[in-house]
C-alpha cells in the first residue's frame, strides 16, 4: 500500500492511530502542511502536547532512512505558535523495516529527542477492507455509478444555450442547433449535458425546446458585450442557481451522478486526491475509486472523470480548489456549500431507500 493510502486509513481510524502512537488525541491539527521545511504528514493535539508525525511506509534502504531523518530534523527548525511542548514522532511498519534499519532509526531518534511509533500495514489492510465494507453498508438508495463524460466545465452549457439567446427564441429546429457546432460529437456531448440539468428538451426528431430553468438560464446569460480570450462565457451568479436548483431537485441524471460522487470523495479523501493531467497512475487510488464508483475504469479515464469534474464545483462554488507545485496531486476543500449540498443529497437518498425498505418489513 502507497503512503497516502496508509495515511488514510489511519485518520479514518482515530481509535487504531491513537493506540500505535500512545497519546489521547484530542483534535487534528493539520495534514499534508507544507511548510518551509517540508510538508507535515499530519499533527494532533493532546491533553498535553502537539504530536507532529512523520509517516513511513518500508524503510529497507540507505536513501529511505536518510530522507525520514532528514525529514524530521527540518521540522525541528520549524516554529510553532503554541505554548505546548512539540513531541516529533516516525512512525514506520515494523515488520517491513528490517532489522538493521530499525536500529539506525532507534539510534537516530534517541540522539534527537525523537519519538519512535510503529504500525502493522497487515493491520491497515484489515482497516482498508473494513472501511471499504462500511462505505457499500452506509450508503442510501444507489443511483448508478457516474459516467465520463468529456465535459470540462458547466460554462460549456452556454454553448447550447447562445443560439437560443441570440435568436431570442425558445425553441429551434434540431438542424439550426445542429449548425452551431463544430462537430456531432461536441454537439451530443453538450446537448447531453443540457438535459440532464434539465434545461432542453427534444430530440432529432423534433424541435429543440426550452424548459422552464432553460428559459431561465438563457435569459440569464451574460452577454458577450466585452472582448475575452474565452471561448464561452463564465456562468452568471443566476446560472449557478439554476443548475443548483436543478442538482437538488431529486432527480438524479448523469452528470448530477457526477458532481454528488466527486463530493463524496471529496468527504473520504480530505480532497487530498486531485489529480491533475499528468499524474501517473497509482493503483491503490485507482482501486479504491472504482469501488467508491462502482466502475472499472482505467487510470486515465478516472483521472479526466474527477479532475473534470472537480472543474465544475470549483464553477458551482462547491469547492475551493489549490494547485501545488511541488505534488503530482492538487487538493481542494469543501466550501459551506458544497458541505451543505452533499448532505442534502445524503440525507435525501437515505430517505428514499427507507421509503423503499419501510413496506418490506411488514
Amino acid at each position: 500500500m502507497t503512503e497516502a493510502l496508509v495515511q488514510w486509513v489511519l485518520l479514518k481510524q482515530p481509535e487504531y492511530l491513537q493506540s500505535r502512537l500512545g497519546f489521547p488525541l484530542t483534535r487534528m491539527l493539520g495534514e499534508n502542511y507544507t511548510t518551509e521545511q517540508g510538508r507535515i504528514d499530519f499533527a494532533f493535539e493532546t491533553p498535553k502536547e502537539i504530536v507532529v508525525v512523520e509517516l513511513e511506509t518500508t524503510i529497507n534502504n540507505k536513501a529511505k532512512l536518510e530522507f525520514c531523518t532528514d525529514q524530521v530534523q527540518r521540522y525541528q527548525q520549524i516554529k510553532f505558535t503554541t505554548s505546548k511542548p512539540v513531541k516529533f514522532v516516525i512512525l514506520f511498519d515494523e515488520a517491513n523495516t528490517p532489522e538493521p534499519y530499525a536500529k539506525l532509526l532507534k539510534e537516530f531518534a534517541e540522539k534527537f529527542n525523537i519519538l519512535l511509533r510503529t504500525y502493522s500495514i497487515l493491520d491497515i489492510q484489515e482497516l482498508y477492507k473494513k472501511r471499504l465494507d462500511e462505505l457499500a453498508r452506509t450508503t442510501g438508495l444507489y443511483l448508478g455509478p457516474p459516467v465520463a463524460m468529456d465535459v470540462v466545465y458547466l460554462r460549456w452549457l452556454n454553448r447550447v444555450i447562445r443560439p437560443f439567446y441570440e435568436a431570442e427564441a425558445d425553441l429551434l429546429t434540431f438542424e439550426k442547433l445542429r449548425e452551431t457546432f463544430g462537430s456531432q460529437t461536441s454537439f451530443h456531448v453538450y446537448t447531453t449535458l443540457a438535459k440532464h440539468f434539465e434545461l432542453l428538451m427534444g430530440n432529432r426528431d423534433k424541435d429543440i425546446l426550452l424548459t422552464n430553468n432553460g428559459k431561465r438560464f438563457r435569459d440569464n446569460y451574460n452577454a458577450e458585450i466585452i472582448q475575452s480570450n474565452a471561448s464561452m462565457p463564465d456562468l452568471s451568479t443566476e446560472q449557478k442557481r439554476i443548475l443548483l436548483e436543478a442538482l437538488t431537485n431529486g432527480n438524479f441524471t448523469g452528470s448530477k451522478i457526477n458532481i454528488y460522487y466527486f463530493l463524496r470523495f471529496m468527504h473520504l479523501t480530505n480532497g487530498s486526491w486531485i489529480p491533475k493531467s499528468r499524474t501517473p497512475e497509482d493503483k491503490q487510488k485507482l482501486e479504491f475509486i472504482n469501488f467508491l464508483f462502482g466502475k472499472t475504469y482505467r487510470w486515465g479515464t478516472v483521472r479526466e472523470l474527477l479532475l473534470f469534474t472537480c472543474n465544475q464545483c470549483e464553477e458551482l462554488e462547491l469547492v475551493e480548489k489549490m494547485r501545488l507545485a511541488d505534488s503530482s496531486y492538487d487538493r481542494a476543500v469543501m466550501t459551506s456549500l458544497g458541505s451543505r449540498v452533499l448532505g442534502f443529497l445524503e440525507l435525501h437518498l437515505h430517505l428514499k431507500r427507507e421509503q423503499i425498505q419501510i413496506p418490506l418489513q411488514i
